[in-house]
């Protein structure tokens, strides 16, 4: 589960987590339920912990129903009101109903052009759509849900102008779970290795785990049970620990390529791009992604160049992760101003000759790094 984050590692779900724990806290449930966003590892974990908490140990009786994809909406209301045998309350859980889109359907009011997010979704609470027969029963029957019945929904997005929405914000609760920062997934995997699977893991092992994964906590998760298997009876895990473990992928494998060029060492560089091209990324994506890179990398030898603080560099690279803004400075710090200008000129002449078909991919990369071995 999320754990106690500080400034520096907000939780960005801190208030739905906070108003969902308050309810399992308490044992006082919403009549409705809408679960909506991203990060998909809470959603199912907080929707667990409900059915645990109403169901108790029959949780898959006969006080349980089930709903997927398109329900037909009398069919949902007759679950709702059929009573709980022998208990308080019965659980109906509906998942991707499509209930909560509003394709196609007739605006009551215009929500206006998309002028940025905050201020569509102003627009979004303001404006009201009816929707479709559907829809328009189910916010129908929303105020009359019996207090015996609590019903779940969980949708992938929701179209925040539909009276169905806005009629579960009134007389239930709508939790939405966004996918968090790095800084608090390398928070949360330090907590989680700890507490869940008793291991220590570094920060610096955790940064470049959460920098080479996918941004969600089930991907995490399954690393860290990965890297729990792989280290036995170790409890110390480190950065060779997760970098021999971890899937390799282009965001993670172009920094050690950009290392290598770096260090002008051609022969580690082939190496590291063989592992890149095993991962059946286009040649294409490979030269911008070095060239993106190498831009980068000149930018922060700028800044270091010119005195800039961490706090001045922190802001220049805003949004960008910290395992990265480590690495190009570590990087930078190596590499003089001359040897980065002539890096992007190679690899801009490199690029149009393969552009051109002048020379085969791997030949390009194989002649830049040539080329780059002489400066």
């Amino acid at each position: 589960m999320a754990v106690r984050a500080g400034a520096r590692n907000e939780d960005v779900n801190k208030e739905s987590t906070d108003r969902i724990k308050e309810h399992l806290k308490n044992n006082t449930f919403s009549r409705v339920y809408l679960f909506y966003g991203e990060e998909t590892f809470l959603i199912d974990y907080f929707v667990n912990e409900i059915k645990k908490q109403v169901l108790g140990e029959n949780d898959e009786g006969l006080n349980l129903s089930v709903f997927e994809n398109k329900t037909d909406i009398e069919v949902l209301i007759d679950a709702c009101d059929t009573f709980p045998l022998f208990a308080d309350k019965k659980l109906v859980i509906v998942k991707n109903s499509g209930l909560f889109s509003a394709k196609g359907q007739k605006k009551t009011e215009a929500a206006g052009e998309e002028d940025g997010q905050e201020e569509e979704e102003a627009k979004q609470e303001q404006s009201t759509v009816t929707g479709s027969r559907a829809q328009e029963a189910l916010s129908e029957y929303i105020p009359n849900i019996p207090v015996t019945t609590c019903l779940i929904f969980i949708e992938n997005s929701v179209d925040k102008r539909l009276k169905v929405f806005k009629q579960v914000s009134v007389y239930g609760t709508v939790l939405e779970f966004k996918r968090n920062k790095p800084e608090y997934l390398v928070h949360w995997v330090i907590a989680n290795m700890k507490k869940q699977l008793g291991r220590n893991i570094t920060a610096e092992a955790a940064e470049y785990l959460v920098a080479v994964s996918d941004p969600d906590m089930y991907a995490l998760r399954n690393e860290m049970f990965k890297l729990s298997a792989y280290t036995g009876d170790r409890k110390d895990i480190t950065l060779e620990d997760v970098k021999q473990l971890a899937i390799p992928t282009i965001k993670s494998v172009i920094f050690d390529l950009l290392d290598a060029v770096a260090q002008r060492n051609g022969k580690k560089a082939i190496v590291i791009l063989d592992d890149i091209l095993s991962l059946k990324e286009p040649e294409q994506k490979i030269f911008a992604m070095l060239s993106k890179q190498a831009g980068e990398l000149m930018k922060m030898k700028l800044l270091l160049e010119s005195g800039a603080s961490q706090a001045d560099i922190n802001r220049y690279f805003s949004g960008r992760h910290p395992y990265v803004i480590k690495k190009l400075t570590e990087q930078a710090r190596r590499t003089s101003v001359k040897y980065l200008q002539d890096l992007l000129r190679c690899l801009m002449e490199t690029e149009e000759s393969y552009k051109k078909g002048l020379i085969g991919p791997r030949l390009a990369f194989e002649i830049l790094f040539e080329r780059l071995n002489a400066l």
